[in-house]
């Protein structure tokens, strides 16, 4: 499992740029086999999906950054993958997301003490805020002391324990450009980084 971390280029990418001060604009989670789970903002699909690359439907010259996981146990990546092909689905969090860092509106009252991952379901989700949460569901924290909802795109490449593993440049992925349900088969394909 990988953590991806997108310098995009198109339109939305300098807006979500403009409001988090940073260069990353988006974040997805590579699993084993290939596949990408990410929550998506796009004209075909405005939810959490899963897709066959890291290049679909993403602008051709985006840089991608994937960061490996080298503390991360085979069951937790398994725990994660479970977790995250639940929300496969729901929908994504623009406005919401988006505008929680301009306005810094806590959707719940939150210590940073006591904050349980549990204690958090939302209904739609913005792309860093679910890479975050998918490892706090196996107590697999990137960063200490901060919420989910509070985190960037840029805020996860603060993170000490990711590890740049490469550095990959979108290429148009006219191959398959469809998007998985939760009701398709997500058989695990051969791993391209084994």
């Amino acid at each position: 499992m990988r953590i991806l971390q997108y310098e995009g280029i198109s339109r939305m990418s300098k807006y979500i740029r403009f409001l988090t001060w940073n260069r990353t604009t988006h974040t997805a989670i590579e699993l084993d086999d290939g596949r990408v789970i990410e929550a998506w903002n796009g004209e075909s699909c405005k939810a959490v999906r899963i897709v066959d690359s890291l290049h679909t439907l993403h602008t051709p010259g985006t840089i991608v950054k994937a960061y490996a996981v080298p503390e991360l146990t085979q069951l937790q990546s398994d725990l994660i993958h479970a977790w995250l092909l639940q929300q496969v689905g729901k929908p994504y969090a623009f406005w919401k997301g988006c505008m929680r860092f301009v306005t810094r509106r806590d959707p719940q009252p939150y210590d940073p003490q006591s904050f349980l991952i549990e204690d958090y379901q939302p209904k739609k989700w913005f792309c860093s805020c679910l890479a975050f949460s998918a490892l706090m569901q196996v107590n697999f924290n990137l960063l200490e002391r901060i919420a989910p909802w509070r985190v960037s795109p840029g805020h996860i490449n603060l993170s000490p324990r990711l590890k740049l593993d490469e550095v990959i440049t979108v290429k148009a992925d006219l191959s398959d450009l469809s998007v998985f349900s939760k009701a398709q088969s997500l058989q695990p394909k051969a791993s391209p980084h084994a």
